[in-house]
């Protein structure tokens, strides 16, 4: 036989060599007894009419029986945790079973068993073993299992029971409920202390099944209580990234202006801002797309909008902005925080647009006769690497010139079918509908989307900001 020990966990998997003698394994299987856990549990139920023919000793054991269990559900109704609960279960099955030895197993979230409790009577008693063959049967089978004899030269019904020379009874259960089994309840005791039974078993299986049911209403409770957390940390996200989106849009002569953020279910740090300056006569527009989703991204959005106004208001221009900005968001946040952005600042009386696009998706430049360019990266996003640098570069807007720039919640959204909207297709439907009013066209683009999803929900927020240039169309 071979030892496996399995870290972290206390528990030592024995590895039991098959037999290939038939007759041996036969002789063993009559000393060892699988029976199905909810077959048990049926099984020592009472009805009325057995009731009346049962004798008064199978009455009082029926009867006790059943008191121990509304004590041990009574006490199940108190606030614990995991391991106090474990522990109580002990307490009951020690003072009702004596066992010489106790153990109970639960499955982890890696799919191995971890032991969560156990006793020995014994000063400095052995650490309870199980093998493969017990864990497949009682676990994974759903069976109570009872070894009444365990001191056969046997080696298949030896190794079930455990190392220990003087163990010659095992008795155990698996914790399961109407979901499936959660582990194992264990016991082991040797001849001088008792020799576990039928009726063990119905009382062990019982107890098993309380646990379990006890168990899994803590790990939904647990469930519950994290999902009231979460959501709270995502409306608390929702109200900064709303709060950081203006209120009102800039009026800018000789130029149209909309800009939108639909929320998705989920909370990101898409985020735009659209600030004009007095002093210069210029006018920004930044849009942002923080890497991750939730509340950290929101502050990250938060933390970008406050890095950026100062440069901006400096008069700086969009490359030398993110160079600030970049190195500055680099030494405040994790290496796996970031953000991609594009900031770009117009000259209305020239209808110069220089930009400067921090690994963000391709701004969308569609002129009055349908040609359209991409305002393509210039550098790596922000926060990313240290001492990262930013190309500017300009276009010049004329008469019905329409710049587009967007975050990946749209050319993400996804149909039924998995199929993207892609950039090709946002392309398409701004090329088709350059002339019309800004606001038709976010109406339009928000009716496309949808119709194109079908149903299924978007998984990002869904930003855009739209600029063009007025006069003869």
């Amino acid at each position: 036989a071979k030892f496996v020990e399995n870290s972290g966990s206390l528990v030592r998997i024995l590895e039991v060599e098959a037999k290939t003698d038939s007759e041996a394994r036969a002789a063993s299987e009559s000393r060892v007894h699988y029976r199905d856990a909810g077959a048990v549990l049926e099984d020592s139920r009472i009805t009325q009419v057995e009731m009346e023919s049962r004798d008064s000793e199978s009455l009082r054991r029926y009867a006790a029986h059943l008191h121990l269990l509304n004590d041990v559900h009574q006490d199940l109704c108190r606030s614990m945790e995991i391991g106090e609960l474990m522990e109580m279960i002990l307490d009951r099955v020690f003072d009702h079973l004596n066992p010489e030895q106790g153990a109970i197993y639960l499955r982890a979230p890696d799919g191995t068993f971890q032991r969560c409790a156990g006793r020995s009577k014994a000063p400095g008693g052995e650490e309870f073993v199980f093998s493969e063959e017990l864990l497949r049967e009682v676990v994974e089978g759903g069976k109570a299992a009872l070894v009444q004899d365990a001191r056969s030269e046997d080696r298949f019904v030896r190794a079930l029971c455990s190392q220990n020379e003087k163990v010659t009874s095992l008795l155990a259960a698996p914790l399961m409920d109407s979901v499936g089994s959660l582990g194992m309840i264990a016991l082991t005791s040797n001849a001088s202390l008792r020799q576990f039974t039928e009726a063990d078993m119905e009382l062990l299986v019982s107890l098993a099944s309380a646990a379990a049911l006890r168990t899994r209403n803590m790990a939904l409770a647990r469930e519950a209580r994290e999902k009231a957390v979460l959501e709270e940390e995502l409306s608390l996200a929702r109200t900064i990234q709303v709060a950081l989106l203006p209120k009102t849009l800039p009026e800018i002569p000789g130029y149209d202006v909309d800009a939108h953020g639909l929320p998705s279910r989920r909370v990101s740090g898409d985020y735009y801002e659209v600030v004009d300056r007095p002093g210069d006569g210029r006018c920004f527009f930044m849009i942002v797309d923080v890497s991750g989703k939730g509340i950290g991204a929101s502050l990250m959005a938060a933390s970008l909008e406050a890095l950026c106004a100062a440069p901006m208001e400096a008069g700086l221009e969009p490359g030398a902005v993110f160079d600030r900005v970049s190195d500055l968001l680099f030494r405040r946040s994790k290496p796996e925080r970031y953000a991609t952005s594009i900031l770009a600042a117009l000259e209305p009386a020239t209808g110069r647009l220089a930009y400067a696009n921090a690994g963000h998706l391709p701004g969308l430049l569609i002129r009055r006769c349908g040609e359209v360019e991409w305002l393509k990266s210039t550098g790596t996003p922000l926060g990313l690497l240290p001492g990262s640098r930013f190309e500017q570069r300009a276009v010049d807007l004329e008469a019905g010139d329409l710049v587009a720039l967007y975050t990946d919640g749209i050319t993400e959204a996804v149909d039924a079918a998995g199929e993207e909207f892609g950039s090709e297709r946002l392309m398409g439907l701004l090329r088709d509908h350059r002339g019309r009013d800004l606001a038709d066209i976010s109406r339009t683009m928000t009716r496309e989307l949808e119709a194109f999803a079908g149903g299924v929900p978007f998984t990002d927020d869904r930003t855009w900001v739209l600029l063009r240039r007025g006069g003869d169309r």
